[in-house]
Order: C-alpha cells, then structure tokens, then sequence
C-alpha cells in the first residue's frame, strides 16, 4: 500500500515538472508586447475582455480621437491581424478604460553566415572550417512571455542538387536547425558546423537563410526581412574559386571598344568610297560633254625648286662632375608610448647580518652556566 502510494507521487511530480516546463509562446502577460501577424493569442491578462475594443494613438496620449480602433472578438484566441496593426506600432490602450493593453511592433529577422569566428558575409567558406549563424531579430522579446525560453527560429540550409539539411555534425554532436530559441539579439549559435565531411558536405553553392514562424506568424505575415530573412549563397571547397580579375575585365572592355571603333571606321570607309564612286562618275560625265564641245589640252606639270632647310642641332648642355658626401647617418631611437615598467631591486653584495634570537641567547646562557658548574664539580 505505502509503495503504491509512493509510485503515485513520484509519477504526479514528473507529471507536474514536465507540465511546468513546457513552453506558452501565445500568453501575453499584462503590458506585453505583440507581434504583427501572431494568431492564437491569449490576451486575457491584459486588462481587457471579449467584446472590448482597443485604441491606438500616435501620438502616445489618449486624449482626443484615436487613430485606429479594433474589436478584440475573442480574448483567448486572439489574432494580431496585419491589415488592421501594420504599421501602427506601439501602445493600444483600452478605447473605453484607457488602460495599457499591449504594445504592438512588426516583426524583422536578419541572418549572417559566420566562418571561423570572424564577422563578415563569406562568398567562399574553405571545406573543414567551423562555421556558425548569426540571427538579429527582434522577436527574442518573445522571452518575457511565462514559460517562453525565446523565439523558436529554423535556418534553411540547402547545398548541391538541391539537398535540405535539418541536423548538421557540430563539435557538440549532431545540431538541430529547427530547433534554435532566440532570446537575445543578434544571437549567435555558435561554432554548430564542421564541414570536414566532404562525403555529407560535398563541394559546391549552398544557400542558407532564417525563418520564424511562432504562432503561425510566418504563415500570417509573410515577407523577406519580416519573417523570413534574406538568403546568403556561398562555395564550400578547398580551393578557392578563381575571380576574374580586373585587369581581364579592363582588356575585355578594351577589345570591345576596338573592334566598335574598326567596325565604325570600316563602315565609314565604305560610305567614303560609294561616295567617290558617284563623284567619278559625274566627272566622266562632264568630260565627255566637253570633249564633243571642245578639245581641251592636259595641263603640263612644272617643276619647281625644292630648297633643303638645314633642321637646328640642339645643344646638349656638358655636366661638370661633381662629388659625392657622404653624409653621417644619426641613430634614432624611438620614444616609447608607454612608460617602461620599474625594474626590481638589485640585491646587496655585501650580506646583512641577521640579530640573534632570543630563544638562542637563552639556551647558550644556560648550556654556559651548565658548563661551568660541571667543571667546578
């Protein structure tokens, strides 16, 4: 009887434990904060009720008109609907009682591929380095909710002939890529990837991106850089793939530009020659004309004196040699930036003589005094 009883705690505290741990992403505590596009929520502890209807001001005060209004139709299944808080980020208040209700913002992720630690978007990752993710959102505040360990993110991996990767090998073991909870920002995952294994991570373009989608706000609100970050292709290989140069680029252009001049001037040769066919041909014509008119003579060419110009000799200044000093070169030593540090003392040479102790002094006193009274005896 007691061990049956004992059985029923112990299963009753692993029930309650297990429970307790799970996680309640669509609770909404008392001026939380609300994602646009979230489905399902709870609002009930936000001060407000089904059939309430929440307002929203932009300048931050709830005097005058509002402007925007909602109806909540359902306090525990509650849908942040993008056509209605788009754009209209910040406090809603309770149209009637003025109270904070909670605070909207519209969702953004972004996501960074990280080699060996160092921060920069790699085209090329060299096969058998580590590589990590860093994914910057603002829906790590998610956290704040009652049982929320963060934003449950996925990274999208696909490599060569199109493969999906949802586990990649990390010094750690095998690492789930749909299981990362965002809780701070930008989030870094770590060292997860050990690309070494070139029969699993075969050479290639990979592409990898972030996504959310907690309640369903993925689906609800769509977009690149809402839900959905944007891709990041890169080459895992050995070698790092050949760029063309820019000198290659230059000569290439160069070639263009001369076979675009030739072309032009070849074209404006043959427009020139048609040209002078159709001017020969109108002097035939005329010549024939005046032949059957008149007999004209071909003038004879004179010769004319052709005078030779003596092209002026410049001259060339002679340099006088001159010496050489040598000048002596001055030693420079530069100043340090920093002051140098104090060198330890240097020991003594001559050594001190240590006081005697007292317990010392007493014994050699009463070993003399014993001495002495031994010789007397």
């Amino acid at each position: 009887m007691n061990d049956a009883r004992v059985s029923l705690l112990i299963i009753l505290i692993i029930f309650l434990s297990c429970t307790g741990v799970q996680a309640a992403d669509n609770i909404i505590p008392r001026e939380g904060t609300v994602f646009v596009g979230e489905y399902d929520l709870d609002i009930s502890n936000c001060d407000v009720k089904t059939g309430d209807e929440i307002a929203f001001w932009s300048s931050g005060s709830t005097d005058g008109v509002p402007d925007s209004r909602a109806k909540v139709m359902d306090a525990r299944h509650f849908f942040v609907d993008p056509s209605l808080f788009s754009g209209k980020t910040g406090t809603w208040y309770g149209l009637v009682s003025k109270k904070e209700v909670f605070k909207v913002e519209d969702p953004w992720i972004q996501f960074e591929v990280v080699e060996n630690g160092i921060d920069h978007e790699p085209e090329w990752i060299k096969q058998g380095n580590l590589v990590s993710f860093k994914i910057s959102t603002n829906l790590g505040s998610m956290k704040e909710r009652t049982g929320s360990a963060g934003a449950q993110v996925s990274v999208n991996l696909t490599g060569p002939n199109g493969t999906e990767y949802t586990m990649l090998d990390s010094p750690n073991g095998e690492y789930n890529l749909n299981d990362i909870y965002v809780y701070y920002t930008p989030f870094d995952t770590g060292a997860i990837w050990e690309t070494e294994n070139s029969s699993k991570y075969p050479e290639g373009e990979y592409t990898a991106w972030a996504s959310c989608n907690v309640n369903q706000i993925g689906e609800k609100n769509a977009g690149e850089g809402v839900t959905t970050s944007a891709k990041s292709t890169f080459t895992l290989s050995k070698v790092q793939p050949e760029k063309e140069k820019d000198g290659d680029k230059k000569s290439s252009k160069k070639d263009q530009d001369v076979s675009v001049e030739k072309s032009g001037n070849s074209s404006s040769k043959d427009t020139a020659d048609e040209e002078d066919k159709d001017k020969s041909s109108n002097i035939t014509g005329n010549e024939t004309g005046d032949r059957e008119d008149n007999t004209t003579r071909t003038p004879v060419p004179t010769e004319t004196e052709v005078t030779e110009t003596e092209t002026p000799v410049e001259e060339v200044a002679t340099l006088e040699p001159f010496e050489i000093t040598e000048e002596p070169t001055q030693e420079i030593t530069p100043n340090p930036t920093k002051k140098s540090l104090p060198s330890p003392p240097k020991a003594s040479s001559t050594p001190k003589k240590q006081p005697m102790s007292p317990i010392v002094a007493v014994t050699a006193t009463l070993a003399a005094i014993l001495l002495l009274s031994f010789r007397r005896r």
